[in-house]
């Protein structure tokens, strides 16, 4: 505990892991160590998001914040209208479990899948330089879904467009595949 402001455990995958960017959000949060989330695959809806996934594991950052850090992070993230807040279990470096707090993406933006900027993209790399992983390779991999998902969703938004301006064929795609 600090003062009257009592400390709860976060976990963060990605932009919260910039200890720069965290220092201006969250004064008073404390870095305390990366973790791996395992059973939890990084995406990109535009900005980070983890999904469930079984054979997956997460690169992240385990931060002690304050109350009032954590109204700070509420206001950031758009909670409870763009993530929503969910204990995660994890294995601490010193072995033991805990279930720090994590907001996870809620509501419409679920499935809207979509690269990140370059700047953002960016401050996530220095997060994971941040806190000792060097291997970028699960940002990438995220990023590169969210281009492959972006680029078949336009491509079957235009079949669809051509579809319905052939009156002649309704429902149908003309060199579309």
């Amino acid at each position: 505990m600090r003062g009257d402001d009592p400390t709860m455990l976060y976990v963060a995958y990605g932009s919260n892991m910039n200890r720069r960017q965290m220092a201006r959000r969250c004064p008073k949060a404390k870095p305390l160590s990366g973790i791996w989330l395992t059973g939890w695959r990084l995406v990109m809806k535009r900005v980070a998001d983890i999904e469930p996934d079984l054979h997956a594991v997460t690169p992240a950052a385990l931060w002690e914040i304050t109350r009032s850090c954590e109204r700070a992070l509420d206001a950031y993230e758009g909670f409870p209208h763009l993530y929503i807040k969910e204990r995660l279990g994890v294995a601490l470096p010193n072995g033991r479990r805990a279930k720090p707090m994590a907001y996870v993406m809620n509501g419409p933006r679920q499935r809207d899948y979509g690269p990140a900027s370059d700047g953002y993209l960016a401050s996530i790399a220095d997060g994971y330089r941040d806190f000792g992983f060097e291997d970028l390779a699960p940002l990438r991999a995220a990023q590169d879904e969210a281009v492959t998902i972006a680029r078949r969703t336009e491509r079957a938004s235009r079949c669809d467009a051509d579809a319905f301006s052939a009156p002649w064929a309704p429902g149908v795609a003309f060199g579309c595949e």
